[in-house]
């Protein structure tokens, strides 16, 4: 006797195997049968004919460390059949924490006053267990976090002792659960930290067998010191290393796609390395990333007087690196704004539309936009077109490359329902398989499918999801290919994807008939020593 059987499918297991007809006998939250159960008796059937059955897809990167504190429902990741998302990622994540102020600069989307209560890694993941959560949860620590912690928000090297400080810091960390260290070495802080203090801390994550996560330094100009840094990291280290939203940017040579996967096949014979993808050539940032290290730390207050002082914005507009080339170039036209409290009815207006709309300069009318929003600043958010087609393309086709959605669980309605973060929050799942998976697209069924459950999995070290096997955790999803359509756009980023048909979260159903139940029992995913 089944709790769930699942009937008359195709089953793709998630490691990139052939497809097979059977069935799956589900019972107290895991994979208890897979063969022809024609027979069996369950309490719930679901009939699969003409439908593929997969492992719950896994978001290797996401941002939502503060948004599920806020709603744990994640209804726009379950409803595309994503069961487990990691947080943690490009340096920034909850905790730890030096004071409660710090929140606001050390998680994406923070968007209205909150009052954190925990100071250490299991005080948060004790906190966010305690909110009802609608998928699960794997969290990395973020680098910036743990700096921050140990010095505040300085623009210079760390000390050898200040070093020590966060090697111990980040080793309390992994034993509190976290899965590994990921770093934003092209945000404030993580842009002044030394490689010296990065390879400390990655001996310490390769001692605990973590993953280390990467946003590096430079993918445009100087993306070959950018991507040659995480990979000689990883080797001399010997850590783990998932290279995040590798795609080089715009401003990189036409030969920059190319000659990284290059550097990645021959570092891969001598360390352990993989990358991922957001599968759109827009891409989301913080605006505050387009002020300049040595202003970012200053207090937010003192950095409000300064944008709204007009003769010391001279050195805001001539910085020596901009984090987008594109506003270095004036390409206004492919930067949006997409979240913001102050100005909601410039979201989705390019910088010129802005611009004109706040009779300034585009460069001006962001830095006012950043200076109205005061305490809120760091909740702006802007989309950039900074990728190629065909770079996007030829690392989706590379096999150690996984498929992310750099973005954040939401929903339509409740306290989430004004932030966009990008079309990804609701569609990247659709997205992907639309174009570049199935019937004449550049991967199999299989294939596509194994980049977001079984590969995902293996890439932050989960033995027991990401994979339809006898005795795995019930995250199923069912799913019908001819009609997964990812329905977003850029000015409606918030619409539903169609084609998920049930969705199962640790045995139980989500997702039923493409209907959201609300079901609540997603967990917390702590890494055990």
């Amino acid at each position: 006797m089944f709790d769930l059987l699942i009937q008359n499918g195709t089953i793709i297991d998630g490691s990139g195997s052939s497809a097979i007809m059977a069935d799956i006998g589900v019972l107290d939250g895991k994979i208890a049968e897979i063969g022809h159960l024609d027979e069996a008796r369950a309490d719930k059937k679901i009939d699969a004919d003409g439908l593929y059955v997969a492992p719950g897809f896994i978001d290797l990167h996401s941002h939502s460390d503060f948004t599920l504190l806020l709603d744990g429902r994640a209804e726009s990741f379950i409803r595309q059949g994503v069961t487990t998302e990691v947080i943690g990622n490009c340096g920034l994540s909850a905790a730890p924490l030096r004071q409660p102020d710090y929140l606001k600069r050390n998680v994406f989307c923070y968007s209205e006053p909150f009052q954190a209560t925990w100071s250490s890694l299991a005080d948060y993941l004790h906190e966010l267990n305690n909110t009802e959560l609608g998928i699960n949860v794997v969290p990395l620590v973020g680098h910036s976090a743990i700096r921050s912690f140990v010095m505040g928000f300085e623009q210079r090297q760390a000390s050898d002792q200040e070093i020590g400080h966060m090697t111990n810091l980040l080793s309390a960390c992994l034993e509190e659960g976290a899965w590994g260290l990921s770093s934003g070495l092209e945000y404030f802080p993580g842009s002044s930290a030394s490689e010296k203090e990065i390879n400390s801390l990655c001996r310490v994550v390769g001692l605990h067998d973590g993953l280390y996560a990467t946003h590096v330094r430079n993918r445009d100009e100087h993306y070959q010191q950018g991507f040659l840094e995480p990979f000689q990291t990883a080797e001399k280290n010997s850590v783990r290393l998932q290279v995040s939203h590798i795609v080089p940017k715009y401003g990189a040579p036409p030969d920059a796609a190319s000659w990284t996967l290059e550097k990645l096949h021959s570092y891969s014979a001598r360390a352990d390395i993989a990358c991922d993808v957001i599968p759109y050539e827009w891409g989301p940032t913080t605006m505050t990333a387009i002020l300049p290290p040595e202003l970012l730390k200053e207090d937010i207050n003192e950095i409000v007087n300064i944008l709204k002082d007009p003769s010391k914005r001279e050195p805001i507009r001539n910085q020596e690196q901009f984090f987008w080339l594109l506003i270095r170039d004036g390409c206004w036209d492919l930067i949006k704004l997409y979240h913001s409290g102050k100005f909601p009815q410039l979201v989705g207006k390019n910088g010129l539309e802005i611009a004109e709309a706040m009779d300034t300069t585009p460069f001006d009318a962001l830095l006012d936009i950043l200076a109205e929003e005061g305490e809120q600043m760091f909740g702006v958010l802007m989309m950039g077109k900074i990728k190629r087609a065909s770079d996007l393309a030829a690392f989706i086709n590379y096999d150690r490359c996984g498929v992310i959605s750099d973005g954040l669980s939401l929903s339509p309605t409740g306290r989430l329902e004004n932030i966009n973060w990008s079309p990804g929050c609701y569609g990247w799942v659709p997205r992907f398989f639309e174009q570049f998976v199935g019937g004449s697209h550049q991967l199999s069924i299989e294939e596509g499918v194994s980049k977001i459950t079984g590969f995902a999995a293996s890439r932050i070290g989960l033995s027991d999801r990401g994979l339809i096997k006898k005795g795995n955790w019930a995250d199923i999803v069912v799913f019908d290919l001819s009609h997964l359509t990812d329905n977003t756009s850029m000015q409606e980023p918030a619409v539903f994807s169609d084609g998920i048909r049930y969705v199962l979260l640790n045995g139980e159903l989500t997702v039923s008939n493409g209907h959201y139940s609300e079901t609540m029992n997603g967990n917390v995913l702590r890494k055990d020593h």
